[in-house]
């Protein structure tokens, strides 16, 4: 999952989670809170019975009462019920009192209120001073029933409703307010830790990898495996260090040919200057006396600075070759043609040195490549001398094949020499590389005739290769000209 979507999920999760959370501790914490606060107020009134529910309990059901007689058994309830309450009971039954339990404080609470009150007025709550009277009046068979609670020593207790919802509700709102701090704290701490982990863990691998680079080392690999924004950045980074280790590995090369050139270049120098060297001494200091001596040695020191020009030359080509400043000239030809052309030039060029030369084309006549031809013509000619050069047969044979493919032309050139070592193909085409380890023939080139002739095929967008097939086959692939290209 991109981290993206991660982190979008995760904000979402850690607002909808706590709501959810804290709506359900709300629901659930308020049961007991309600439990609790109507058990508090169910305590005061059983503390303290409010005299209008006082008032309520002295309502019997007339139904059960048909005379005076059902009357008197009804204040033995009525005394269970109110005594706990601090108050004493009166009936009355058409003026008569039936029943009482007043003391003689009720009596002068009475007095005080007035005796008329009891019989003369309707069903009435009173609270005065410290006395606190409740009455129910009704008919029964056109008699007229009194219920009078009378409590003397009332003391009451002020329950204030506001406070007491207020205080509820504060306590209620204070406890759901530190679980959801609890809650959103848990919550935002377990998805932040995800989310920790799945941005610490390709950190800490993009800073490992950054710390093995600042070390030199490129042999390590970037293995990051799940799909977010990461993989792009990791795979990046490791494409970055393969590059990097390519360019290293490259400059080291670099830096190992330019050695290795600059200790061929020396060799090859040294050999021919010490040849001119030794013979100008020679007719310094009059060792050839003789005209023909003196122009043998002087076609020596000729021969041997033709030598080191072409060397020179040499030199000079590889180098603008290497740096990609070559001038090359491409023209776009036939090259059947042209191939012909090479195949009869290099049979007359080499009539009589016991070669014989085959050519075969498989290709189409109208097949076109774009090349430098001069500079071809030096890739192909080297090719042909080295194979000439090196055949160990009375008979040499070189077999010149042309064939194309779907996108290239495959130009083969074949001997039947002894070959090369399948451990020395890879590094004939390596600049100053001739087999010879000691290099003491240097009569047998310079060596940088292979790696002249590979830089300039590529350069032509071609490819070049050795193997061996009962003798050495080299193998140049071209780029064909494509119908539209060549219109």
């Amino acid at each position: 999952m991109r981290i993206k979507k991660r982190l979008t999920i995760s904000n979402i999760l850690m607002i909808v989670i706590p709501v959810v959370i804290i709506f359900i501790i709300a629901g659930i914490m308020s049961i007991p809170f309600s439990k609790a606060f109507e058990s508090k107020f169910a305590s005061d009134r059983e503390r303290d019975s409010n005299a209008y529910f006082i008032q309520q309990s002295l309502r019997p059901d007339l139904k059960n009462f048909n005379n005076k007689d059902d009357f008197v058994k009804l204040p033995t309830e009525l005394q269970e019920f109110l005594k706990p309450k601090g108050y004493h009971l009166i009936i009355t039954y058409d003026g008569e009192i039936i029943s009482s339990n007043v003391t003689d404080e009720d009596k002068k609470a009475i007095a005080n209120i007035g005796e008329d009150m009891l019989f003369k007025s309707n069903s009435l709550v009173l609270e005065m001073n410290s006395t606190s009277l409740v009455k129910n009046s009704f008919r029964k068979d056109s008699k007229v029933v009194n219920i009078i609670a009378i409590n003397s020593n009332y003391q009451p207790i002020r329950f204030d409703m506001k406070h007491e919802m207020s205080t509820f509700v504060v306590s209620y709102i204070f406890i759901v307010i530190i679980i959801s701090l609890i809650v959103v704290t848990l919550t935002n701490g377990i998805l932040s830790t995800k989310i920790y982990k799945k941005l610490i863990v390709p950190l800490e691998l993009l800073s490992y990898g950054a710390e093995q680079i600042k070390n030199g080392n490129l042999d390590f690999e970037m293995n990051y495996e799940s799909d977010d924004e990461f993989k792009q950045v990791c795979g990046d980074f490791d494409e970055m260090r393969l590059r990097l280790k390519d360019s290293v590995d490259a400059q080291l090369k670099y830096e190992e040919d330019r050695k290795q050139l600059v200790v061929g270049i020396s060799h090859d120098l040294r050999t021919p200057l010490t040849a001119i060297k030794g013979y100008v001494e020679g007719l310094i200091d009059g060792i050839a006396k003789t005209p023909e001596k003196q122009k043998k040695y002087l076609n020596t020191i000729y021969t041997k600075a033709c030598d080191m020009d072409i060397l020179v030359d040499r030199l000079f080509l590889f180098s603008k070759l290497d740096t990609g400043s070559f001038p090359f000239k491409f023209d776009k030809i036939n090259i059947k043609e042209y191939m012909k052309s090479f195949y009869n030039h290099v049979k007359d060029e080499f009539y009589g040195k016991d070669i014989e030369f085959f050519f075969n084309s498989k290709c189409d006549d109208l097949c076109r490549v774009k090349i430098d031809c001069q500079e071809m013509n030096r890739v192909l000619l080297n090719i042909v001398e080295n194979s000439v050069k090196y055949n160990g047969n009375c008979m040499g044979e070189i077999k010149i094949r042309l064939f194309e493919k779907e996108d290239s032309v495959v130009v083969e050139v074949s001997d039947n020499g002894k070959g090369v070592e399948e451990e020395e193909i890879s590094n004939l085409f390596v600049s100053f590389y001739r087999g010879d380890s000691s290099r003491t023939k240097p009569s047998e080139g310079s060596g940088l005739g292979l790696a002249i002739a590979k830089n300039i095929v590529e350069a032509h967008g071609g490819k070049i290769e050795a193997y061996n097939m009962d003798g050495l086959t080299i193998k140049i692939t071209l780029p064909k000209i494509s119908d539209k290209e060549s219109i």
